[in-house]
């Protein structure tokens, strides 16, 4: 039984094609990179807000620091 050849893989398209489809995946507007699905963003308003909104809009601010302090967030949501 002979060795076989060793490939050269800068002769192949294999490799170039594979980072080609890698790269549009990760780039796509699908993918997880570019999703914003799951974040946030945080409102506080010392003047106008209140510790019991949801906080999650400029119509729904939190009042404190101290409830921000208290809250529990998650990767992905921004503050």
């Amino acid at each position: 039984m002979s060795p076989r050849a060793p490939v050269n893989f800068l002769k192949s398209p294999l490799p170039i094609i594979l980072f080609i489809s890698i790269l549009f995946f990760a780039l796509s507007p699908f993918s997880l990179i570019h999703s914003k699905a799951f974040a946030a963003t945080y409102y506080v308003d010392a003047t106008n807000g209140k510790d019991s909104n949801n906080g999650t809009s400029e119509l729904t601010p939190w009042k404190t620091i101290a409830k921000v302090n208290a809250s529990r967030f998650n990767p992905g949501v921004r503050g």
